[in-house]
């Protein structure tokens, strides 16, 4: 048996206030300009400061969509997906419970190949896809007995390469750089406790006009969520080095207001 549901009851329903767990929510669209990105979310009407409902973010000019997902009373919840900056590859997709990732995510490479599964839960890494970060230099801060340099394992970004360029592409490109034509590369040291943390980010090569600043900023923002490396399948503390680049032909870098 069909229902016939009046078209005006239909339109009505469109235009009423979303119920959220029996909460009244508004629509919310907030754009910004360094860097380009657009945010459309739900807000509880008894409180505008807390994010209640779906959750969309755009990023660029031309709106290319880059995460998907859901909050409940101000926390993430539910599955959250991040997209490439092609607006439709996956890199990431898993479920947050109480404001923090749960359970099994999967982490995908800019060409949509499963880069990694992490276990959030045990705090554990169930995949990691062959392959080695050759922009990043990694060596031990205290060479071994035998005089090894090298970690066997190097450390590892839970995200993988999507999620560390993505905070690259989120760069700003500082407005006394661009007006002076400066572009380069600016080498970023920091050290890899045997816990993970990243800690001493400095500059060791630089290139001036603000660029420096911001590639150390940049790098700090992936201070957590590195999986130590090994040597003899135990952890051991290394230093790293990353480049990071400036070019003003990149689009996706705005200046700094």
């Amino acid at each position: 048996m069909s229902l016939n549901i009046p078209r005006i009851f239909v339109a009505s329903l469109l235009l009423a206030p979303t119920l959220v767990f029996g909460q009244a929510t508004k629509q919310v669209t907030r754009t910004s300009q360094s860097p380009i990105s657009k945010e459309v979310y739900s807000v509880l009407k008894a409180d505008k400061a807390v994010k209640h409902g779906t959750y969309t973010l755009y990023k660029g000019q031309q709106n290319k969509l880059a995460t998907q997902g859901h909050f409940s009373n101000g926390r993430k919840d539910s599955t959250w997906t991040t997209y490439g900056w092609d607006g439709r590859t996956v890199v990431a997709k898993g479920a947050y419970q109480n404001d923090q990732p749960a359970g099994i995510w999967e982490f995908f490479t800019s060409k949509g190949e499963l880069e990694q599964k992490y276990d959030y839960d045990q705090r554990q890494m169930l995949f990691v896809r062959p392959g080695k970060n050759k922009s990043m230099s990694v060596t031990l801060l205290a060479p071994t007995a035998t005089g090894q340099t090298s970690p066997d394992v190097a450390p590892v970004y839970i995200g993988g390469t999507s999620a560390i360029t993505n905070n690259m592409l989120m760069m700003r490109y500082p407005v006394e750089a661009i007006r002076g034509g400066v572009s380069g590369t600016v080498q970023v040291a920091f050290s890899i406790g045997k816990d993970g943390t990243a800690s001493n980010h400095r500059v060791t090569q630089g290139i001036g006009s603000g660029c420096d600043e911001e590639a150390l900023r940049v790098v700090q923002s992936l201070s957590n969520g590195w999986i130590p490396a090994q040597v003899a399948g135990q952890p051991v503390a290394v230093e790293c080095e990353l480049p990071i680049k400036f070019g003003l032909q990149k689009p996706v870098v705005t200046p700094i207001r």
